[in-house]
């Protein structure tokens, strides 16, 4: 999906500033390999099946099951965590955990229904081990933007400061990157950044700033279907 001029005109009369974040390729250049994996799969039943086989990381040799995505093959909104839980890794299925319910509420009370949206982590599988995070989240974005480019979503909603640093491919701190409609040279749809649920739980306060996140990524829904 591609912005229009009509509806950067709407988002300019919101005070809406769309933020162009060109990435790290000085510091960190793409794996050619990782950058063209999967994109010939036509589906995202296909793009399950790859990441099934997938063994690009310590990740795969940890995991139950792949913890692809859930939702229907296109949305409005495509909601992006961070790494599956232990939980997530026994049903197969992004956000099992209390963090999920509290997601499925902040929707709701936006007027989004969660089986309106397409649900997904940043990584695939789960680790046992911290250490392979950064390996994991680089071997995984392919998936991610092939699972974008086929659910074709309004906006992108990220939750958490490692899922925003490796969707826009920034080393920006959380508070620099939350609440702002921002785009990256590699995806069309915009993208806000909020607080990941989990975080939530244990910092309510912060569900103020995440509302606020929620409001701006709901008015670019509502902009797209009016441009």
């Amino acid at each position: 999906m591609t912005i229009s001029a009509r509806q950067l005109e709407y988002l300019d009369t919101m005070g809406v500033q769309v933020w162009q974040e060109r990435g790290r390729h000085e510091t960190q250049a793409p794996d050619v390999d990782n950058e063209n994996l999967g994109l010939e799969a036509e589906s995202l039943a296909e793009l399950h099946t790859l990441a099934t086989d997938c063994q690009r990381c310590d990740a795969s040799t940890t995991r139950k099951q792949v913890v692809f995505g859930d939702g229907p093959v296109q949305a409005d909104w495509l909601i992006v965590g961070d790494f599956p839980s232990e939980e997530d890794d026994f049903q197969g299925r992004p956000f099992t955990s209390n963090a999920a319910r509290l997601l499925s509420e902040m929707l709701l009370a936006i007027g989004i229904k969660e089986s309106d949206s397409y649900l997904t982590n940043s990584v695939k599988c789960y680790a046992v081990s911290a250490d392979s995070g950064q390996a994991a989240l680089s071997s995984c974005r392919p998936y991610l933007l092939r699972q974008i480019e086929l659910v074709n979503p309004a906006v992108i909603l990220v939750l958490g400061e490692q899922a925003a640093q490796s969707l826009l491919k920034s080393d920006g701190t959380f508070a620099t990157l939350i609440g702002k409609a921002q785009r990256v040279d590699d995806i069309s749809p915009l993208i806000v950044v909020t607080h990941h649920p989990r975080y939530l739980l244990e910092s309510p306060l912060a569900k103020a700033q995440a509302w606020d996140a929620m409001q701006l990524a709901s008015n670019i829904v509502n902009n797209r279907h009016v441009g």
